[in-house]
């Protein structure tokens, strides 16, 4: 008999209802345990992998090799803050007549994409 996605629905329930853009497996954990749903790492990480392929999450690498996971929602990019490690959602500077003319130039045929620029967010950019 199958197991019942506790911790898929508990952390879905929670990125849903928090305003957090990206969040770490710690993160995640940390804020299941403060809302009662307490669970292991490795089950954090089962439970995000699994609902990444069922494309309910995205799963974003940073720099480093680091790993967020957002709502999967609207297209968007990101900046990665190289000073606090934000991972800011920016639009998409890169449109469809870009991805037509990079298909022909290179014969390659693009089904999707993510930017990830880096640089500095709102908190840390210097004036």
């Amino acid at each position: 008999m199958a197991r019942k996605p506790l911790v898929s629905n508990a952390m879905l329930a929670l990125m849903h209802k928090r305003e957090q853009h990206a969040w770490t497996l710690e993160h995640l954990q940390a804020a299941l345990a403060e809302g009662n749903r307490a669970a292991n790492f490795s089950s954090i990480f089962r439970a995000a992998e699994k609902l990444a392929a069922a494309g309910h999450i995205r799963k974003v690498i940073v720099d480093g090799g680091g790993v967020r996971f957002e709502l999967a929602q609207a297209h968007h990019d990101h900046l990665h803050c190289t000073n606090c490690g934000e991972l800011v959602p920016v639009p998409c500077p890169v449109g469809r007549a870009d991805i037509a003319r990079l298909e022909r130039a290179t014969g390659v045929a693009v089904r999707d994409h993510h930017l990830i620029l880096s640089g500095f967010c709102r908190d840390c950019r210097v004036p």
